[in-house]
């Protein structure tokens, strides 16, 4: 088991970064800290401060890497783009070994320097992230699945139609989709299963904990900007 050094979690302060500082493309300043790549390699280079990467071993669960640590749980889902059913033995994953370096890691930008002022879900198709800003500002992120190769979620800026806290999909086998936001026609972003890499029919998926913030946080007519950068 791996020792994770440095202060204490805190499952408030491990995702807010408050007070830190349709058209495409849409410019946006860059974060302080570079993102890794859609589908981590084994590069030293792609190695977050306050992370390792190495395969996850036989045995190995989200609680025992975290020694139980909620927040940390939350981080490493995270930084990895996964929920819990695709932690799966053999798998490269990056897993927190300095608390307060991986608790400080933002892999969006923060502060959007054409911010309109009103808040706003930039979702980052390249990186496979969204930031959720207020006044330009990042309030929170998480990570995110869009839609398959053939199924691509369409760039551009949008706007929230409307929510549903339970829905289920009239097109895709009646799926259930929890925590829906409407932003485009038949596009969505609500909880799914996180695999780590694009994957869904061209909705935005999320981890239930950054779904229901969302869906709680953001408001009828607020904008939607889905972004492709390299």
């Amino acid at each position: 088991m791996l020792a994770i050094s440095g202060k204490a979690f805190s499952a408030e302060n491990g995702i807010n970064v408050h007070g830190t500082s349709g058209t495409v493309p849409v410019q946006s300043s860059q974060s302080s800290v570079a993102p890794v790549s859609v589908k981590p390699g084994d590069s030293a280079a792609d190695v977050p401060e306050g992370f390792l990467r190495r395969p996850l071993k036989k045995g190995e669960s989200l609680s025992g890497l975290c020694k139980a640590d909620s927040s940390c749980e939350i981080v490493l889902m995270k930084v990895n783009r996964i929920d819990q059913r695709h932690l799966v033995t053999g798998r490269n994953i990056l897993v927190p070994v300095d608390k307060e370096k991986s608790l400080n890691y933002v892999p969006v930008p923060k502060v959007l320097s054409d911010s309109r002022g009103e808040r706003e879900i930039r979702i980052f198709l390249h990186h496979q992230y969204f930031g959720a800003y207020e006044k330009g500002e990042l309030l929170f992120w998480g990570p995110v699945s869009s839609g398959k190769k053939g199924k691509n979620t369409p760039p551009g800026r949008f706007f929230v139609n409307y929510k549903q806290r339970f829905k289920r999909s009239l097109k895709y086998d009646d799926a259930p989709m929890p925590f829906s936001i409407n932003f485009n026609k038949g596009y969505f972003i609500h909880q799914q299963s996180m695999p780590g890499f694009p994957a869904s029919h061209g909705c935005v998926r999320l981890l239930e904990v950054d779904a229901q913030r969302l869906f709680n946080w953001i408001r009828l007519g607020d904008p939607v900007t889905l972004v492709i950068e390299s």
